[in-house]
């Protein structure tokens, strides 16, 4: 759903552990005009032991001081009386969530324009709604009084699994020449666009005590809006070799003293729902086009409210060595030769 508001702004910072970006921040304008509009971030991951969601409420930044009315709870949060439930919507089961606070659970709320406690959160524990692959779900928001029900559906997309082979460990990255394939395998179609990622882990000697090591990790960000070409159960991504020296050449700087040792990399590979890939495609398009124009159009799919709930999953593989044509490449390579690997 594409909507147009000209007027007014709140901003929208997706949870890490929720978000499929990293420090992913979306602003969007909408206009308030007194109205109760409700703010949803929610990714639904099934591989997490617990599912969170944000659930907050818009508010007016015309004549008044936005920056203290961020500050102030109850103008941010919904009170305790607002039910926040799941419905599987294959069956009609609903599952009431609970409201914490997220410092409580391990998630502190980053410094920024808004309170940072309480952090209110809605959670529901995995295993008491045992997700499976392919369900639909539909988020329902009730805030009481003469509002309307608030929701919105998304459907749960199954585990991704990288394929053990592709790479092949060791990694083979001696040619500058050639390029290198990436390969996971997922049953669910709704997974239309993916975050891919190389961690590159490292040690690295001390400044000023040369003999003593610590660990380091370089992390390549491959590709953060990678989208399939079909729905076949396996996705490929390929690179050039000659891209992974560069990163490396251009990410860190000769030593005054001691010295590198490459440890080995880890591959991630996380895969977001088409709601998700939609809200990507409209951000690309506000950097484009569109981004000199008055009416800048947002993504959402919450009806009568702002935000996205979508889903989200992923792999990682961890412990991956490259050969020792690789090894040397990175050692006496153009790139990185003065890295002191």
């Amino acid at each position: 759903m594409i909507q147009y508001a000209p007027r007014f702004r709140f901003g929208l910072i997706l949870l890490t552990l929720i978000s499929l970006l990293p420090h992913c921040t979306t602003d969007f304008e909408i206009e308030a005009g007194g109205r109760d509009i409700p703010v949803v971030y929610g990714f639904i991951d099934i591989r997490d032991t617990a599912h969170y969601l944000r659930i907050e409420r818009a508010f007016l930044s015309g004549d008044s001081d936005a920056a203290s009315v961020a500050q102030r709870i109850d103008s941010l949060y919904y009170d305790a009386s607002v039910s926040v439930q799941l419905e599987k919507v294959n069956n009609g089961i609903v599952y009431p969530l609970e409201r914490v606070d997220g410092d409580q659970e391990g998630y502190p709320r980053q410094s920024g324009p808004f309170v940072t406690a309480p952090n209110i959160l809605y959670k529901i524990d995995a295993a008491s709604l045992n997700l499976q692959g392919g369900e639909q779900l539909r988020l329902i928001i009730d805030r009481g009084g003469e509002l309307p029900l608030v929701s919105a559906e998304t459907t749960v997309l199954s585990p991704i699994e990288l394929v053990d082979n592709l790479p092949a460990d060791p990694f083979s990255l001696g040619n500058y020449l050639s390029s290198r394939r990436i390969a996971w395998r997922t049953d669910s179609e709704e997974a239309e666009i993916f975050d891919v990622r190389m961690l590159i882990n490292y040690r690295e000697s001390v400044p000023g005590n040369p003999s003593v090591m610590e660990d380091k990790t370089l992390e390549w960000v491959l590709s953060p809006a990678f989208r399939r070409e079909d729905n076949s159960i396996q996705v490929n991504y390929t690179f050039q070799v000659e891209e992974f020296y560069q990163f490396i050449g251009g990410s860190l700087e000769p030593l005054a003293e001691g010295r590198r040792q490459f440890v080995d990399l880890e591959i991630r590979v996380t895969g977001g729902g088409p709601e998700f890939s939609e809200l990507i495609t409209i951000a690309q398009a506000n950097v484009g086009i569109t981004s000199g124009s008055d009416d800048i159009p947002v993504y959402t799919n919450i009806p009568e409210g702002r935000g996205i709930f979508s889903s989200r999953t992923g792999d990682l593989r961890t412990g991956i060595q490259i050969t020792a044509v690789s090894l040397d490449s990175l050692q006496n390579g153009i790139y990185t030769k003065d890295l002191g690997f």
